[in-house]
């Protein structure tokens, strides 16, 4: 930026200060973007393994159920069992 043209074509010189204080605050919020970045990284990366261990943890719930249910039934059919044999005088 050393020399620019003002809108009536006269040309103004370039402030040092100003140029100096321009790169610092691009490099700043060059900076910060990039922490920010990283930041939104990790947490997309911790998201991902929350999101990975619910789809885990709800395949789990769902076989228990399934199993309970299943478990359920086949004590149902053994309590029918007993009590036919109880009423036979098997069982006692």
């Amino acid at each position: 930026m050393s020399s620019q043209s003002r809108p009536d074509s006269r040309p103004t010189q370039a402030i040092p200060e100003l140029d100096s204080a321009l790169r610092g605050v691009v490099e700043d919020f060059a900076r910060h973007s990039r922490k920010n970045s990283e930041a939104i990284d990790v947490l997309v990366h911790a998201l991902k393994a929350v999101h990975q261990d619910l789809q885990e943890e709800k395949l789990r719930s769902q076989m228990l159920e399934e199993r309970l249910k299943e478990t359920e039934g086949e004590l149902a059919r053994l309590s029918k069992m007993v009590e036919a044999l109880r009423r036979q005088g098997w069982v006692q």
